[in-house]
């Protein structure tokens, strides 16, 4: 097969993936995921940087205390807007998703790849092009922030359980359900 036909196939594989991923209901994360994708040679280049938060940009050290108003109030304050910019943290529960929505999920994912991958693809030498352009280390440091952001809060937490303010550590994930083990197999000896 020639070039410009492999560029078809990969062309019907985007479209068909993108009608997958449209048709799960997640339309919003598909569209940003692509978005995404897309700017992804304008990022390479440098002409798109990785915004990072002010309050993520002025932290300088996650452990410090001497910013931080006393008393429990102030610890979740902090942990609030913390927890605005970065999300969830891993441990916390997310929603109970059935078949069809990770059937969605899944499909979501790899639309988002096939593009990321195609547009990763328009930029020969990406590598030596982020490098030059500087965009690998403009990641690094929005990279970097976040990371701080992330051991701010987690000190944050454990700052105010020392202190004993409620509600600071979430509860941790309910424990799973075990399922009763299965016997069909038959053992050695008995007849059937």
């Amino acid at each position: 097969m020639t070039a410009r036909g492999w560029r078809g196939v990969a062309a019907l594989l985007i479209v068909a993936l993108l009608a997958a991923a449209c048709a799960s209901g997640r339309t919003a994360d598909t569209r940003r995921g692509i978005t995404r994708a897309a700017a992804s040679p304008l990022r390479d280049i440098g002409l798109i940087r990785p915004e990072i938060p002010p309050l993520l940009a002025n932290l300088q050290y996650p452990y410090s205390t001497a910013s931080l108003a006393s008393g429990c109030p102030a610890v979740a304050y902090q942990i609030g807007e913390l927890d605005a910019i970065l999300g969830p943290e891993s441990f916390q529960p997310g929603p109970d998703r059935n078949i069809w929505d990770r059937g969605g999920d899944y499909a979501e994912s790899g639309t988002v790849a096939a593009a990321q991958s195609a547009a990763n693809g328009l930029i020969p030498f990406r590598s030596w092009v982020r490098l030059i352009s500087g965009a690998s280390a403009a990641e690094r440091e929005a990279l970097r922030a976040f990371a701080n952001g992330q051991q701010r809060r987690t000190f944050l937490r454990g700052y105010g359980a020392s202190l004993g303010c409620p509600d600071v550590v979430p509860p941790p994930a309910p424990a799973p359900v075990p399922r009763p083990a299965r016997n069909d197999a038959p053992t050695r000896g008995t007849q059937h």
